[in-house]
């Protein structure tokens, strides 16, 4: 999904970013160009910027009186020299009216993909811990084994405590 954003706050006063913020399997990618607003005679080349899912913390639609804002929420800044105007570690675009629903399932897609994303760490997390738990049990077990013994575990473990 394309949706066309704007962002007039930018660190000059006189200059207005507009483009397209495009959904990648695993990144949102902001494609803009920056003009100066007064006359728009000034334009720079199109940039780029992927912003990962896994540094996107949340993303908000609002609707204004004559415009929607698309906010991203952002746990980590992106790298690289940009043009966007960030407030603290949120990147705040203007979407039109009429383009308000489609920012809404560009958020509930996203937010979904980023849940899932927190879920498939989390469980490989787990996995890991559970390994690297159970790894010493079978250390144990292996070298009373080797050693001969084959009492039960258990008795040998209380009896060499």
């Amino acid at each position: 999904m394309i949706l066309p954003i704007k962002q007039d706050d930018l660190h000059s006063g006189f200059a207005k970013l507009s483009g397209l913020l495009r959904v990648e399997e695993n990144a949102i990618v902001l494609e803009y160009k920056v003009s100066d607003d007064l006359f728009e005679f000034f334009e720079s080349d199109v940039k780029n910027l992927k912003i990962n899912l896994r540094t996107i913390e949340e993303i908000k639609v609002e609707k204004k009186w004559f415009s929607g804002r698309f906010t991203i929420c952002l746990n980590q800044l992106p790298k690289g020299k940009h043009s966007l105007c960030l407030k603290e570690n949120i990147i705040s675009l203007k979407v039109k009216k009429e383009e308000l629903e489609k920012a809404h399932r560009i958020r509930s897609s996203l937010m979904l993909k980023i849940s899932e994303e927190r879920l498939r760490q989390i469980e490989e997390n787990e996995l890991h811990q559970q390994t690297d738990d159970t790894s010493g049990l079978f250390e144990f077990t292996r070298s009373t084994s080797e050693t001969g013994n084959n009492n039960d575990g258990l008795k040998n473990m209380l009896r060499d405590s």
